[in-house]
């Protein structure tokens, strides 16, 4: 007798043997059983997931002597001439091969005819997506109103090509893939019931190669049985399937994850000269790391169950790396493959992702045993940043709201002080450290050592506004500081860089990188304010070891003691510094003077008398002093100094 592959002796002859699907064939079953059967049925899925062999089943449960019933018996007339695809009363079609109009119109000119032996005339419908666009046309009226003894079922690998019109007329079933733990017991049973020696660590490679389909288990066990001698190990399994061993895919992984080159290069030497192809080696790594990936995230997951003999070494592995190192690393690889599939020269381009994914994914990088100075730089920021996003993650609420202030915060020590830069964007919205580091710009300063000419812009019938004094207890009220006159808003932001890099300077970096981002709105007699978008970052400035650098840097900048307070943005206090800033007398320096109606310099009243001087009478050594306010303020009234 010839002999029978595997995935043909082994169909499903009824329900109950098929694997996976038993929210199918259960409904199917009830339905036989209460006389419910509709008319036309579309079975969809995967390849080799049971769609032909269950409308086969249904068909023998339809037809059979002792039915309808939801176990047909196999052995009467019906059952056999069925099985052995020899019954007049199911008829299966290949839409594949037969697919145009013609054979659509011969399909509805003989199911006129009533059945031969059963009660059913049933036709499958295979690869039904495979139609014309006329042949769909031509069958939609006859799958509608088909006769009372005829029976449609449609199988389809792709759904998705068949028109909405035949699928509205169909009561559809979605077949899945089949869970490796369910293949690998399947051909556990099978071999078993074969006398075929498999160990079960063979079973599961052959069903994660399978990819959810029973009939590509049972077809790469076949491929076994005919090449082993005796026992099916799994070395027989990778060996034959052109797969690499457990063993050195760990290795390798160790390899990358550790940056070390020359043991990247010399496992792929000897990959090759086992004879397998360079591609299945990321293909096998790639395949690896999703298995590290999935046991980070899910232990359980069925895809470990391919590891269930070295579940140990897999969390071992799995707990020395990060999951952001895996997830580069798989990006990386992946686009090695996608280069590889297309290059002339595949084994370069394996080599290449390989050393970039254990190189920080830097074409630059050598192949050495050590990643280089950028490399080991990059990864030293990345974990620094990780480190500070898990610190924030555990103070954050999720109403956006902080923890008690009693709680502190670990932050990194001076984590730029050795290169003396700083992040031009170190936080996102939610003050999140996002950005690395880079060299501040420098600031040209506000306080010019050029001689001095205050030039006053007077805002008519608007009464002087004080200053409101602090709300804390070490700073200088207003009432006893010394006349000073209020900053122009204009200088707001070149005194609050000169600010960050005093900062910088003495090596603050935690408070320069907690105010950099703010916004100056307001400079008073006594204070300063501050807007920053969180409300962490608030809470952190307002602290007395944050607040005291900023209050020295501020009294060096501008003469006098200032107090720094933050305010969160949209707060309602913020009204009325705001409007603060439109009515006070502006006084502005030389560097930022603006075009008005009148202007004048302006000295103290019991000291000096002002007189009118006409602009060809400005002494020389005036003139030179006044020439750039003059040229920027254009036409305007010029009074001369005489002193009492």
């Amino acid at each position: 007798m010839a002999y029978i592959a595997l995935y043909r002796k082994w169909r499903p002859k009824t329900f109950e043997d098929v694997v996976g699907q038993r929210q199918i064939t259960e409904t199917l079953q009830k339905a036989i059983d209460t006389d419910k059967v509709a008319h036309a049925y579309l079975f969809s899925g995967p390849r080799g997931t049971g769609k032909t062999s269950t409308a086969k089943i249904f068909a023998r449960a339809m037809n059979c002597v002792h039915g309808p019933t939801s176990h047909p018996c196999n052995t009467c007339d019906v059952c056999r001439h069925i099985l052995a695809g020899e019954s007049l009363d199911v008829v299966e079609i290949d839409a594949a091969s037969n697919r145009s109009i013609e054979d659509i119109r011969n399909l509805r000119e003989t199911i006129k005819f009533m059945p031969a032996e059963g009660r059913k005339k049933i036709y499958i419908i295979d690869e039904v997506h495979m139609l014309t666009t006329e042949a769909f046309n031509a069958l939609l009226k006859t799958l509608e109103e088909p006769p009372a003894h005829v029976i449609f079922i449609l199988a389809t690998t792709e759904p998705e090509k068949i028109p909405m019109t035949i699928l509205s007329r169909c009561q559809r079933y979605e077949f899945r893939r089949i869970t490796s733990h369910d293949i690998a017991e399947r051909i556990l049973y099978i071999a078993d019931q074969e006398h075929i020696d498999i160990t079960r660590g063979a079973a599961h490679i052959l069903s994660v190669q399978a990819d959810g389909g029973m009939r590509d288990a049972l077809s790469l066990l076949d491929q076994c049985v005919s090449n082993a001698d005796g026992t099916i190990n799994e070395t027989l399994v990778r060996n034959l399937l052109g797969l690499v061993g457990r063993d050195w895919l760990f290795s390798l992984a160790d390899a990358v994850f550790s940056h070390k080159g020359d043991v990247i290069i010399s496992a792929v030497d000897d990959i090759v000269r086992m004879g397998k192809e360079p591609r299945v080696i990321l293909t096998e790594l790639l395949e690896h790391l999703r298995a590290l990936m999935l046991y980070q995230a899910a232990p359980k997951s069925d895809t470990l169950s391919a590891y269930a003999d070295s579940m140990k070494e897999l969390a071992a592995q799995a707990e020395r790396v990060e999951p952001g190192q895996v997830f580069r690393i798989l990006g990386v690889l992946q686009e090695a493959l996608m280069t590889a599939k297309n290059s002339p020269a595949p084994r370069v381009a394996v080599e290449m992702g390989l050393l970039m994914a254990s190189q920080g994914g830097t074409a630059s990088t050598h192949a050495g045993s050590e990643p280089s100075a950028d490399a080991a730089q990059i990864q030293a920021l990345t974990d620094r940043v990780t480190r500070l996003e898990q610190a924030l993650s555990r103070i954050r609420m999720p109403s956006g709201n902080v923890k008690k202030e009693t709680e502190e915060i670990p932050l990194p020590d001076d984590e730029f002080s050795s290169s003396g830069a700083l992040p031009d964007e170190p936080y996102d919205d939610a003050g999140f450290f996002k950005a690395p580091p880079e060299r501040m710009s420098p600031v040209p300063s506000v306080q010019e050592k050029e001689p001095s000419v205050k030039v006053e812009q007077s805002v008519p019938d608007t009464p002087p506004v004080q200053a409101a004094p602090s709300r804390t207890s070490h700073n200088t009220s207003a009432e006893t500081a010394p006349s000073h006159p209020v900053q122009v808003p204009e200088n707001y932001d070149a005194i609050w860089k000169q600010v960050c890099q005093i900062l910088e300077k003495k090596k603050k970096m935690q408070v320069v990188s907690c105010i950099r981002l703010g916004k100056v709105i307001y400079i008073g007699e006594t204070e300063v304010i501050l807007v920053l978008k969180s409300a962490f970052m608030v809470k952190r400035a307002n602290r007395e070891d944050y607040y005291k650098y900023v209050d020295e840097a501020l009294a060096g900048i501008l003469g006098r003691g200032y107090h720094m307070r933050a305010y969160q943005e949209g707060d309602p206090e913020l009204a009325g510094y705001e409007k603060k800033n439109s009515e006070i007398t502006v006084t502005r320096s030389p560097a930022s003077p603006e075009k008005t109606e009148s202007h004048a310099v302006s000295v103290p009243e019991e000291e000096a008398a002002m007189e009118p001087v006409a602009p060809g009478d400005i002494p020389p050594a005036a003139r030179q002093v006044l020439e750039p306010v003059l040229q920027k303020l254009g036409d305007c009234h010029i009074y001369i100094e005489t002193k009492k």
